[in-house]
């Protein structure tokens, strides 16, 4: 992770997971009550995740990430933070209701290893729940995204929010 990504954990960013990117992915559907989070990087995602689900566990490469987010965690019981690879898991198969994971894919290559880690989380969520992978190419002026990709697997065609109207909300 590099310094350009600090701007992932700032406030106009946790509020535009939580305002725009999370209701428009998600909706009103429910991860359940035991949600594997990859790739949680600052854990503004965390943060809101961790406020509509009984359990949370986060789990980060990043050996600097784990540290920082071990620390800004440590009292918040619903949240477990993992130092671990999404690509090879040491949980059984189903073992999570739901997982997510937000605005870090374009850190995964090559597409081979996108494709382990996306197999990898499919086996260890429960088979009748979905799982919400997205990613936002951050503009350089922070808490603004240039494109939203939505990656969710699911046979509805989805459209891109519109980002373009959050300016006000997002610059302050």
């Amino acid at each position: 992770m590099n310094k350009a990504h600090e701007c992932c954990g700032s406030d106009e960013w946790r509020q535009m997971i939580r305002d725009v990117i999370l209701p428009w992915a998600i909706g009103n559907r429910r991860l359940g009550s035991d949600v594997l989070e990859v790739g949680p990087g600052y854990g503004a995602t965390t943060d809101v995740l961790s406020a509509s689900v009984d359990q949370l566990t986060s789990v980060e490469i990043d050996d600097e990430l784990v540290a920082y987010l071990t620390d800004r965690f440590a009292g918040v019981p619903s949240v477990r933070i993992v130092h671990g690879d999404a690509t090879a898991l040491g949980y059984p198969d189903g073992r999570f209701t739901g997982a997510a994971c937000f605005t870090m894919l374009h850190h995964v290559a090559p597409a081979q290893r996108r494709d382990r880690l996306f197999a990898e989380v499919a086996r260890v969520r429960s088979p009748e729940r979905c799982w919400w992978p997205v990613t936002a190419w951050p503009a350089s002026r922070c808490g603004r995204c240039t494109t939203v990709t939505p990656t969710i697997p699911s046979t509805r065609k989805r459209s891109r929010p519109d980002l373009s109207q959050q300016d006000s909300a997002t610059s302050r």
